[in-house]
């Protein structure tokens, strides 16, 4: 959004040295008036003619001034398209490393199961304490939560990068 407006403000900025051009050159202008009078219900006509030559004026301070202004504009869009894609390079970045989150908490979560299922195994053989296997189940429950965590974050990086590109999330561009 932030380029169109930009892209906008410098087609406007075009648009106004065109105008200024146009100011230094001579100006035609033709009037035509019609006149009646209440007494005799008479009617007179007049015709008009002017021409402007800018002899001394050729409006190039006001055409200076629209192009200084046009490249401004330029240099802005310039600028903004680049902060675009460097927010876009940085969203795929941040969703590239939230995936990376989300597979390494599935994977601690796959190992936390198979941990607690061996602390079960053993805490059915007496092998091991009530106080381990409750340790072993709360490190389980620590790595679901991350792991729900890390999907969070994936998600709102994968909405941050839609929204930058300008597209629904979760939908394949074409």
């Amino acid at each position: 959004l932030a380029v169109r407006i930009a892209e906008a403000e410098a087609d406007a900025a075009g648009k106004l040295v065109d105008v200024e051009r146009k100011r230094a050159l001579p100006d035609l202008s033709v009037t035509a008036a019609q006149t009646r009078f209440r007494e005799g219900g008479e009617r007179a006509y007049n015709l008009g003619v002017s021409l402007s030559i800018p002899l001394f004026d050729r409006n190039r301070g006001g055409i200076r001034a629209a192009t200084a202004d046009q490249r401004a504009a330029e240099a802005r869009l310039d600028q903004q398209r680049r902060d675009s894609e460097a927010e876009r390079l940085s969203a795929v970045a941040g969703l590239k490393a939230a995936s990376s989150r989300t597979r390494a908490a599935d994977e601690s979560v796959v190992a936390a199961e198979e941990a607690y299922r061996l602390a079960r195994i053993g805490f059915d053989a007496g092998r091991i304490s009530q106080l381990e296997l409750r340790s072993t189940r709360s490190a389980l429950i620590a790595a679901r939560g991350t792991a729900v965590d890390a999907r969070l974050s994936r998600v709102a990086a994968e909405i941050d990068l839609a929204r930058l590109e300008g597209r629904a999330p979760f939908v394949e561009a074409p």
